[in-house]
């Protein structure tokens, strides 16, 4: 597994470093204090987890997240920030990061956090699952919903289908997408909501909505 910090400050890495070689055996641990530096690595090495500062040189916001996952879509990113989470968190996971950790955390949660990224699941504090929870607008659709879990705008239109009972070949012809592409989208989505059928994916919607309202 490699997996690449892109943090400009020589003590977080080191602290990362230690975190993830306690959780993986065989990991190649690349690192950047660059963030334009850190794209090239990705683009040119299969890294399999991003470990992502914000505020790190050549960063551009909340864009760095959709330039990761362009120069290696099945990358996972697991923002690592000194900045509030309850600001934060929900806009850098709905631009599709998987995580967004707080360096404010206790240490504790830093294995925590990037075990489930590596594991195809988010990673969110309690208490900013809590606050989303309380956040949400009670006039929002079941699908909406579920953008707390980090579903892109497509994927949301995808779910609604799929638990309509459509076929991925009836979804490709109405969106005008290629099979393969909503296959692949099908695929992140039930990654994303722990799933494994369009049956569980309505229910894990109708349990989220149920408890947001």
């Amino acid at each position: 597994m490699n997996v690449l910090l892109i943090e400009d400050h020589a003590v977080v890495r080191m602290g990362m470093r230690l975190v993830i070689r306690e959780l993986f055996q065989n990991v190649t641990i690349l690192e950047s204090e660059d963030f334009n530096e850190g794209i090239r690595i990705v683009q040119d090495k299969p890294v399999d987890l991003v470990v992502l500062d914000i505020h790190v040189p050549g960063g551009q916001d909340v864009k760095m997240i959709d330039m990761i996952k362009k120069a290696r879509a099945e990358t996972k990113i697991l923002v690592f920030s000194g900045l509030p989470e309850e600001k934060y968190a929900l806009k850098y996971v709905q631009a599709g990061a998987d995580g967004y950790l707080s360096k404010r955390s206790d240490p504790e949660m830093y294995g925590e956090a990037v075990a489930a990224v590596v594991n195809e699941k988010k990673y969110l504090s309690e208490a900013v699952r809590e606050q989303l929870v309380t956040q949400l607008p009670q006039n929002y659709n079941k699908i909406k919903r579920r953008k707390w879990i980090g579903l892109t705008d497509r994927e949301l239109e995808i779910s609604r289908l799929l638990i309509k009972g459509m076929w991925t070949k009836e979804i490709a012809t109405q969106l005008q997408l290629k099979l393969s592409t909503v296959s692949t989208f099908k695929k992140k989505i039930f990654q994303k909501c722990g799933v494994t059928s369009a049956i569980e994916l309505s229910k894990i919607i109708d349990d989220v909505a149920a408890t947001a309202q």
